[in-house]
């Protein structure tokens, strides 16, 4: 449980997944503190994350050494947190998002009530520092009561299995006074290594599901993504469209590793492949 010095505000406890992150920490935190308990759920930075959070006021905990190489949204996560504080609603929350004062006012309005059990929030999501312009707009399910939602068996991306009935569901109207401000910090290098490690998560998740490499799919999945980011991105021009190119290459890149991971090719195998064409090539040289 929290310290007996750290009083619950509220009826929600804001949870923050970080890894090294001193450049962003500092504004999520003064976003919410006013509106719940903050704390830090954090994978062992060694920068200045946990010194600036806790100056703000923000608990740090670390989480458990077993999950830090996992994704976060598993269950034995969320046992976790249930552990750490007594606020019945849970947000799900990462240090590029900030939310705008109605939303978190209307949060607290909905975590004193008992009839409404889990939110479908909108997200807009900002890339490349454009600020002027959404690139992607879409709702998640990050704010929930804590007990009404299961996270067994969940897949990257996912936010587990609601538990309640429909009629226990808010979804929160598509505009930017309620909408979850994602500021997502790419440029293309930092782009293809972290969507290479999501998607190389995702396939692998498929292949022991036993779903199979299909190149239609591969197609129809590229295409949609190229629409979702083009349909708001075409805004910024030129950098909309390359937004747009790349997170149709991200999927490529996903239905490729799952290829791999069908035909069992990996550096070792392409190398003994090459090497019986290495040797019959060097045959004819040395047995000449």
């Amino acid at each position: 449980m929290l310290e007996k010095n750290y009083m619950p505000k509220n009826n929600i406890a804001f949870l923050i997944f970080t890894y090294n992150e001193e450049k962003r920490i500092g504004y999520v935190v003064r976003n919410l503190m006013r509106y719940g308990e903050v704390v830090l759920m954090d994978g062992g930075s060694i920068d200045k994350t946990k010194e600036i959070a806790e100056k703000l006021g923000a608990m740090v905990v670390l989480r458990p050494v077993e999950y830090l190489n996992s994704i976060c949204e598993t269950q034995e996560i969320l046992d976790f947190v249930k552990q750490l504080s007594e606020a019945q609603w849970i947000f799900w929350c990462f240090s590029d998002n900030l939310l705008p004062k109605q939303l978190l006012e209307k949060m607290v309005e909905i975590s004193r009530q008992n009839k409404i059990k889990y939110v479908q929030i909108p997200i807009y999501t900002y890339l490349w520092g454009d600020v002027k312009n959404v690139m992607q707009k879409g709702y998640s399910p990050r704010f929930f009561m804590k007990d009404s939602v299961d996270f067994s068996g969940n897949k990257i991306h996912g936010m587990g299995k609601f538990l309640g009935t429909k009629d226990e569901i808010l979804v929160l109207p598509s505009k930017k006074e309620y909408a979850i401000h994602h500021y997502s910090s790419y440029n293309f290098k930092k782009f293809i290594s972290s969507h290479l490690a999501y998607s190389e998560v995702e396939a692998i998740e498929r292949f022991n599901d036993d779903r199979k490499f299909n190149l239609l799919r591969m197609l129809i999945s590229m295409a949609r993504y190229f629409y979702i980011y083009i349909k708001s991105g075409f805004r910024s021009g030129a950098l909309g469209f390359l937004v747009a190119m790349s997170y149709s290459f991200f999927r490529f890149m996903m239905f490729f590793q799952l290829y791999e991971l069908e035909h069992g090719i990996t550096i070792e195998d392409v190398e003994k492949n090459y090497s019986k064409s290495k040797e019959e090539l060097l045959k004819e040289i040395e047995g000449s």
